[in-house]
């Protein structure tokens, strides 16, 4: 007799191997590096660093002298003593003037130093929150990996499942088509085999909704992707110790501790007002038609200006920075709280994957030895046909179980490194080149 074929299992493996399109193997690192290169949220947080480097620059630029051209030209009626001495009362004569004046500040109540000072704490904020948006982007491709390696693991079990019922499904249809075997027991195979299609075709389609959520955040689909090692070798010993790193280094709070820093300078700023201001103003003004002839003249002034009243708007704007610095200062300990809450999860997710995996191990052997022993008993009609296939489903239930355990401790040992502002260091994935500080900045 010619063996039976499962062709229906074929089909649904060649369906599971073309869900991944032939593609060279990629490493978890490369897709970070992509993603962190492609990804939206990451360059949109460069550009903004980039805006705040060109507003230092604006801000310093108040030491500079200051330059103005000026012209004009129109009709003038002019009734002056000089023109009446002429005998040219109300004379109309067209006026055309020229002007250069340059104008250098050199006291100003330090509001261009506050700015300066804050522009400085600015790039700061924007360096660090690159930083911090491609930890957080890391993380998410980190996850998303892990998701398309663990959804192929679960395709490929739930095809060695299909397979298992549609070999004792076969066996039971040929005992009844022989008149040893009851109808029921074909019924009951054909019921589990439908089953067994049913779980191939739903991881299938966990399998593509991973892959869409992979594209979003790399911007391409995954190709063959490689198990990337566990980085357990390097994780702190206790809670204590990562949380120490990351009130330390986790970028997301150095840039609230910059956005700080930016309302202390915008308050100073706003003192400014309360001062005088003192400029240097050298002049050259030229009057081309002027009622006596063309005219020159130059001039080198020190001029003050201190404003006397303003409706109370510089005590005003002062109240309102001091507000926006408590408001920043309540943030950076909303932030601290946040690193702190995130870390403890994180740690805790780890302890609780990694203690979990042993048992899910036990899990996993007890149903394969349980599986074996009850097919060996069927065949000598020890078990009945319900017992084995209850014991294959437990065991498919047993692996899937435990592959989701396997991934689960990794992504949290990844987890871990992120809630300590440390992923891309542990991937060895060097930092957008936005997040380095310009010289003179914090």
């Amino acid at each position: 007799m010619e063996k039976n074929r499962p062709w229906p299992i074929l089909a649904a493996m060649c369906l599971a191997v073309a869900l991944v399109p032939a593609a060279n193997a990629q490493t978890l690192q490369e897709a970070v590096e992509q993603a962190i290169s492609t990804n939206p949220d990451v360059l949109a947080t460069t550009y903004r660093r980039l805006a705040a480097d060109q507003g230092l620059k604006q801000a310093r630029a108040g030491y500079l002298p200051r330059v103005d051209v000026g012209a004009g030209i129109g009709r003038e009626r002019l009734d002056s003593t000089d023109t009446r001495i002429l005998g040219l009362s109300e004379t109309d004569l067209t006026r055309k003037t020229s002007s250069l004046t340059l104008t250098q500040m050199l006291f100003d109540g330090f509001a261009v130093k506050s700015s300066v000072e804050g522009q400085k704490a600015r790039v700061a904020s924007s360096a660090y929150n690159v930083g911090a948006t491609a930890e957080d982007i890391a993380l998410r491709t980190v996850a998303a990996y892990l998701e398309v390696l663990r959804r192929q693991d679960n395709v490929s079990a739930a095809g060695e499942n299909l397979q298992a019922h549609q070999r004792i499904y076969e066996q039971i249809k040929e005992r009844s088509e022989g008149g040893v075997g009851r109808r029921a027991d074909l019924y009951q195979a054909q019921s589990r085999l439908a089953l067994a299609q049913d779980y191939l075709r739903s991881e299938e389609g966990g399998l593509q909704d991973a892959r869409i959520a992979y594209v979003r955040l790399v911007g391409a689909p995954p190709g063959s992707l490689v198990n990337p090692p566990s980085p357990a070798q390097a994780l702190p010993p206790t809670e204590a110790a990562a949380l120490s790193t990351a009130m330390t280094n986790h970028p997301a709070l150095k840039a609230a501790q910059a956005d700080v820093d930016a309302a202390e300078a915008l308050h100073s700023a706003a003192k400014a007002g309360l001062w005088p201001r003192l400029d240097l103003e050298l002049a050259v003004n030229h009057d081309r038609q002027g009622p006596l002839g063309p005219s020159h003249d130059r001039s080198a002034m020190l001029r003050l200006r201190y404003n006397i009243f303003r409706g109370g708007a510089d005590a005003a704007r002062i109240s309102e920075t001091a507000s926006q610095t408590r408001e920043a200062e309540e943030s950076l300990k909303r932030t601290q709280r946040q690193v702190q809450e995130s870390l403890s999860l994180a740690f805790n997710a780890y302890l609780t994957s990694r203690e979990r995996l042993r048992v899910l191990k036990q899990y996993v052997n007890s149903g394969e030895a349980t599986r074996e022993a009850y097919a060996l008993q069927f065949s000598v009609g020890r078990r009945t046909l319900l017992d084995l296939l209850n014991a294959e489903n437990e065991y498919y239930n047993a692996r899937i179980t435990y592959l989701s355990g396997q991934y689960a401790e990794l992504a949290s040992q990844y987890r871990l490194f992120a809630g300590m502002g440390q992923l891309l260091d542990t991937l060895q994935i060097a930092l957008p080149i936005e997040t380095a500080l310009l010289p003179g900045a914090r």
